[in-house]
């Protein structure tokens, strides 16, 4: 039995390196890019549980429930959120650049294709990996655009209790704070769609990746 393994080891080293199972440098990226998925879900699902908990706190003001205990942790699970949303940029922006970085890998891999089907045939996949991401990457442009509105209204708010804050101001500033509650969750409801579509597409690249 040793003598066979040593025998089949011995055959494997001496394939050349393309006989051997190994994963092209698009592959390699495409797992990237999948783990980067998965890590801006992740990111994604921690804003609307910090969002989700702003809301608690702004109906809670609104109706007179312990305001200073209210705002006191709205004002923290803004700086959560905020600093989450930091992350999602940045992690958005990875996924753009390994998705960049992916096509460009397989566009070269396949440009020595001589049969024209083949030719066709992988030209077709990698557009529609392009278009895609594409519908990705305009859906992360609308939420994001929206986020921004929505974290711009908190952030005023947040500053307008800072400087007035009594029963009367919350009374007046109602309406903003509903304006807020119905944002955020028309917000909640959007990332649910966005994330959605984020596993599909990861599903997508990690089937590619082979691994």
């Amino acid at each position: 039995m040793k003598n066979t393994l040593i025998a089949l080891v011995a055959f494997w080293m001496a394939l050349p390196v393309s006989g051997r199972a190994q994963n092209s440098e698009s592959l390699n990226i495409a797992t990237d890019q999948a783990l980067s998925m998965n890590k801006l879900d992740d990111l994604m699902g921690r804003a609307q549980k910090a969002l989700s908990y702003i809301m608690t706190n702004l109906g809670e003001l609104a109706d007179g429930n312990n305001a200073n205990d209210s705002f006191d942790k709205f004002k923290d699970n803004l700086e959560d959120l905020q600093d989450i949303r930091s992350d999602i940029k940045d992690r958005v922006e990875k996924v753009r650049d390994l998705q960049g970085r992916r096509i460009a890998a397989w566009t070269k891999e396949v440009s020595g294709m001589t049969d024209k089907d083949m030719r066709k045939m992988t030209n077709d996949q990698i557009d529609k990996a392009k278009a895609d991401f594409d519908v990705l990457d305009k859906q992360l442009r609308e939420v994001g655009g929206d986020a921004n509105d929505l974290t711009s209204l908190l952030q005023d708010l947040n500053k307008y209790f800072a400087s007035s804050f009594s029963p009367d101001s919350i009374k007046t500033c109602a309406p903003m704070i509903e304006k807020a509650r119905a944002s955020g969750q028309e917000m909640v409801k959007d990332v649910d769609t966005l994330r959605d579509n984020i596993y599909k597409q990861k599903k997508v690249v990690k089937g590619t990746s082979g691994n």
